[in-house]
């Protein structure tokens, strides 16, 4: 059974608020609960294609290949991006990063953020978020949030950033290198299969695969917390944006410097000091926790605003990960660097990489903050539990630097992502199967814990051990010696940004 909408007499198509407040007859329906067969008459392919019928069958507006906004009398862009429902609880994840629009390398190098079609595609938009179920024809999923999503304007002044790094690449001749770890929430995400109808690009002969500027997944969760945690079906900004946890840098700051090289510079007077002497140096009394040099780091990069860099807004919505690594006096790290628990059921459903977990996870922006041991040195802290103090060695903090993983490391990273997931269809969920460290192929599989007990659901049926990813220690090590041997103190670049002894 249908439901006649009256498009023409229910919204002002100049206005955002109306337009937005019209979609909540599409929230708890699918296209073909609405306008039965002439859903399924209209039906499209492909990723935009839901988006079309919407427009079409919905709002009444005929579809057009015009770079301006959806609804352009309201300078507002339609934008349908599905979620995918949690098999172990009742609730949804994002499934993949929002595309804005196609990136044209050619016309990228000559166009500032400004003027760019982009602007118009992102600024406003209302996004309608619906259920993804594999093996469903389009016009039956079903519409579950609403959301006005106007993007504030300290957001705008890291997105335009990221967007300066990405041209900048492509300036260079480097848009077969570019990466979505190069930026904090404008990606510009890779389309098609690798290698598939590769483009040509300026100052360059080698030819990169087609991109367009998307929103990270990170960022499309951040949105999606808004309405989820409202306890409603709709939210809106349009109003009165709404900003997560803390700031780490102001509008005013992000004015005249990048985002970065602020953090980094707010380190420089701690190079070279030890846990001690920071924690004098931040007036705060010496403590002995398992997360200490992590949480000083925290403490240093948001100027003692916080020590969980994870509640700031920029980490919030950009997704970067914070990584403090100890050395030892070879070199090497004290250990290997663990990641998330493998989500087996996102594993089994999901055979596409490019929109796989761990692809998103090795893609992002990573912060390290690395800290050597200082020979013949020891610190003395207090320990609350035993009432004494713990002599321990001294390690002084060694470098700051923002990194990306290489093209030739997701390589690796797609192998590895493979491996698991045969061994997750194959009811192989094991470490007798993965990758080991042993293997030495810069990533392994095994459990956080030494204890090897805690389970998980198994897809394939029953329960299976809890297992994360991992990068090899000898991994990390190179990524610390790379980034000594490719950049200098003085030498701070969009790609790789430090500050180190």
């Amino acid at each position: 059974m249908s439901t006649t909408i009256d498009n023409s007499v229910e919204f002002d198509k100049s206005d955002p608020l109306s337009i937005y407040e019209h979609s909540r007859h599409l929230i708890g329906n699918s296209l073909h609960t609405l306008f039965g067969d002439k859903a399924v008459e209209l039906s499209r392919k492909g990723k935009g294609g839901l988006g079309q019928m919407v427009e079409q069958l919905f709002f009444g507006y005929e579809i057009n290949t015009k770079r301006e906004a959806d609804f352009a009398e309201a300078n507002l862009e339609l934008k349908c991006t599905p979620l995918l429902k949690s098999k172990t609880s009742d609730t949804y994840r994002i499934k993949e990063r929002l595309v804005c629009t196609m990136i044209d390398y050619f016309e990228l190098i000559d166009t500032p953020f400004e003027k760019s079609h982009l602007i118009a595609k992102c600024r406003l938009m209302l996004l309608l978020f619906y259920l993804h179920v594999n093996d469903k024809a389009i016009y039956d999923f079903e519409f579950l949030y609403r959301v006005l999503w106007q993007i504030p304007e300290k957001d705008l002044l890291l997105i335009s950033k990221d967007y300066q790094t990405i041209s900048d690449k492509v300036k260079r001749g480097e848009a077969h290198l570019l990466s979505e770890g190069d930026t904090m929430y404008l990606g510009a995400c890779r389309k098609g299969q690798k290698n598939d109808n590769l483009q040509p690009q300026p100052n360059s002969d080698i030819k990169a695969n087609k991109r367009a500027f998307s929103l990270k997944p990170a960022y499309m969760r951040y949105i999606l917390s808004h309405v989820t945690e409202s306890g409603n079906n709709h939210y809106s900004n349009f109003t009165a944006p709404k900003q997560p946890g803390f700031e780490l840098v102001s509008s005013k700051e992000l004015k005249n410097n990048s985002f970065e090289n602020i953090i980094i510079e707010r380190f420089k007077p701690y190079i070279g000091k030890n846990f001690v002497q920071i924690c004098k140096m931040l007036d705060i009394e010496p403590y002995q926790a398992k997360n200490k040099y992590a949480d000083i780091a925290g403490l240093i990069a948001s100027n003692q605003a916080d020590k969980r860099l994870n509640r700031a807004e920029e980490f919030v919505k950009s997704g970067i990960i914070l990584k403090t690594v100890r050395l030892q006096s070879s070199g090497a790290p004290k250990e290997s660097m663990s990641f998330k628990n493998i989500d087996y059921h996102e594993i089994y459903n999901n055979d596409k990489w490019l929109e796989s977990e761990i692809y998103e996870l090795f893609t992002s922006r990573f912060m390290f903050v690395v800290f050597r041991p200082h020979p013949h040195d020891t610190i003395e802290i207090p320990n609350n539990r035993t009432g004494q103090s713990d002599i321990e060695t001294a390690y002084i903090l060694d470098s700051v630097f923002f990194w990306t993983m290489p093209p030739q490391d997701l390589e690796v990273a797609e192998d590895y992502w493979k491996n698991i997931r045969d061994g997750v269809l194959s009811n192989n969920i094991s470490t007798d199967y993965f990758w080991s460290i042993r293997n030495h192929r810069k990533f392994h599989v095994r459990p956080k814990a030494r204890v090897n007990a805690d389970k998980t659901p198994n897809p394939n049926g029953g329960v299976c051990n809890k297992l994360c990813y991992w990068f090899n220690a000898e991994y990390v090590k190179q990524i610390i010696e790379n980034r000594h041997n490719a950049v200098s103190y003085t030498h701070l670049r969009a790609h790789e940004t430090e500050l180190h002894l």
